[in-house]
């Protein structure tokens, strides 16, 4: 991405005409930044503030010598915070009905007189509603932008099994590593179906 003051922003290459030369597309693919910024034109790097957080206006483009490139910048205003949690509670509500909607059959089929739901997914189907109340309880504790931001940008650690390979047969354990990660606490740490996969190579967060 390239800007020019005669030119204004130019996200792809095209075609310009320049002081009554008309110069290829290729130009921005094959010129040195030097050839280039020769002819005015110099790259473009946005600096965008988080959408989820703020609403934006209209851009400003400041030149950044000692990078040699226009920074292109947008005017912010906070987002309400209270008008975030609701969106946040409702998104854990519809993730939460999503969930129990998978093993509705079971319920169902019980209360016409059929099979009684196995424990493990009564077991289950409580802890889904039970994290889905901490976390509207979470989410309503939050006081400003500022703790949504950590609850939605959470950072976890966790410990995974390594892998080894003898004559392409893998391994799995006993040596380990860590990884951290951000994930959105609004979605993350719902509970496990019973019938789900388990990782094998998952051994615990920290």
């Amino acid at each position: 991405m390239w800007y020019s003051p005669s030119h204004g922003l130019i996200k792809t290459p095209r075609a310009i005409s320049k002081d009554g030369i008309q110069h290829p597309a290729n130009i921005f693919r094959l010129w040195s930044k030097a050839e280039l910024s020769n002819i005015g034109f110099h790259p473009a790097r946005l600096s965008v503030a988080d959408h989820r957080y703020y609403n934006t206006s209209g851009a400003e483009y400041n030149f950044d010598d000692a990078t040699s490139e226009w920074v292109v910048s947008y005017g912010s205003s906070e987002k309400n915070a209270d008008d975030l949690k609701v969106q946040m509670k409702k998104k854990v509500k519809q993730i939460a009905s999503s969930i129990l909607t998978h093993s509705d059959w079971l319920r169902i089929r019980e209360e016409d007189g059929g099979t009684t739901m196995p424990a493990d997914w009564k077991t289950y189907r409580a802890d889904v509603r039970a994290t889905s109340n901490i976390k509207e309880a979470e989410i309503n504790a939050l006081l400003d932008l500022d703790a949504v931001k950590a609850y939605q940008n959470y950072i976890i650690v966790e410990v995974r099994y390594l892998s080894t390979y003898v004559d392409d047969v893998e391994t799995i354990g006993p040596e380990t590593a860590s990884h951290s990660r951000e994930v959105d606490q609004t979605s993350w740490g719902f509970p496990a179906a019973p019938d789900a996969e388990a990782d094998p190579y998952h051994v615990r967060y920290e």
